[in-house]
């Protein structure tokens, strides 16, 4: 596959940056159905042991042109993580969606969305809004931001929150208003990331998208949980759920991942 970097600039001067790939053959006068990346909590376009970079190899091999991008405070873009909320993921995943429907060589009534963990949550709450023809989800967090999801990990997300397992979304709340920061696998994260994750309905903006979903997730998952995802297929319109026998979060297996990229493919020719 090829390799066209690019970036995109917000109004506060932070600068997103990404690549493009496209077949080895690309013509830029021809049009190309596009799948667009988005990354989860934490990682970047990449993805762990390169994950997203070889799915858009197999993508590129078959007549596909891939957008990936790092959020703002990840990888190779401007901003602080530390300040990082899904909120603004929400905004930057609607720029480089906008970013993406500009390019000449975008067949605009075939542009995919394929998110991960908490790219996931951040595709599902744009899809209404975007549009694309149809959506991928692979692994997505839909519970993050649950309550009942928070008793369970709250001891490490709240600072050892005393009897958090018996708490009320009430007091949760309350806890993460008290707290300055949390540091989550190395790097500090604000409070704000929980205050506004809180407020957001994941499954209320899964019903409003129509086009057809394919969601995907491991059965040794231990990050996203699998009755979250039959929860979340069935507030989508239109989705199917399936998952990978023995695959992990991440899908670190190279038998896994072959039978995710194939499933992916298949998907989306289904739904030219």
């Amino acid at each position: 596959m090829q390799y066209i970097y690019e970036q995109i600039t917000k109004k506060n001067g932070i600068t997103l940056r990404g690549v493009i790939n496209t077949p080895d053959d690309f013509d830029a006068s021809k049009k190309y159905p596009v799948a667009i990346f988005y990354h989860g909590f934490g990682g970047d376009r990449n993805g762990s042991t390169w994950f997203r970079s070889q799915h858009s190899d197999y993508l590129t091999d078959r007549g596909y042109v891939t957008v990936r991008f790092d959020f703002s405070g990840t990888n190779e873009s401007d901003g602080s993580f530390y300040d990082m909320t899904v909120s603004r993921e929400v905004e930057e995943a609607k720029m480089i969606y906008d970013f993406t429907k500009l390019r000449e060589f975008v067949d605009r009534d075939r542009i995919y969305i394929i998110g991960h963990s908490l790219g996931g949550v951040v595709s599902t709450l744009i899809a209404h809004e975007v549009d694309p023809k149809s959506v991928v989800l692979l692994a997505p967090a839909s519970d993050m931001n649950n309550p009942d999801y928070l008793k369970i990990v709250g001891s490490e997300l709240l600072d050892g929150m005393d009897g958090i397992e018996s708490s009320s979304e009430k007091d949760i709340i309350k806890k993460a208003r008290e707290i300055e920061d949390v540091d989550i696998g190395g790097v500090k994260l604000h409070k704000n990331f929980l205050i506004d994750f809180l407020k957001i309905d994941i499954y209320g903006a899964a019903k409003k998208y129509d086009g057809n979903v394919l969601i995907i997730r491991g059965t040794k998952d231990d990050a996203v949980f699998h009755d979250s995802n039959v929860k979340l297929e069935k507030a989508y319109p239109h989705a199917r759920y399936e998952q990978i026998d023995g695959a992990d979060h991440s899908f670190k297996n190279e038998d896994h991942r072959a039978i995710l990229f194939e499933m992916v493919y298949e998907f989306l020719e289904n739904n030219k």
